[in-house]
């Protein structure tokens, strides 16, 4: 690959930004109605999942620490599997 290194500058960008910018904020405002209703849908989908269990958090956390917490693949694989045929379910 050669790259041009003539050294002229390049005077036709300086009026193309201002088309860029009046382009980007075209589309900004568009953006932001289609991330507004992405938002209300993540919502809708949050108040449908379990809520945090902060207990449980801290109870696996303290077995962790302790070297109680054991690793169970084959828990692991069914809880993947189930949630794979809950979102194909969808």
């Amino acid at each position: 690959m050669k790259i041009d290194n003539s050294g002229k500058p390049l005077t036709s960008l300086g009026s193309k930004s201002s088309d860029i910018r009046a382009n980007a904020s075209a589309k900004s405002d568009s953006s932001s109605s289609v991330s507004s209703s992405f938002n209300s849908k993540l919502s809708g989908v949050a108040s449908n999942e379990a809520t945090f269990d902060a207990d449980k958090v801290a109870a696996i956390r303290s077995a962790i620490a302790e070297g109680r917490f054991a690793v169970r693949p084959e828990a692991i694989a069914d809880g993947l599997l189930s949630s794979v045929k809950e979102l194909l379910a969808r």
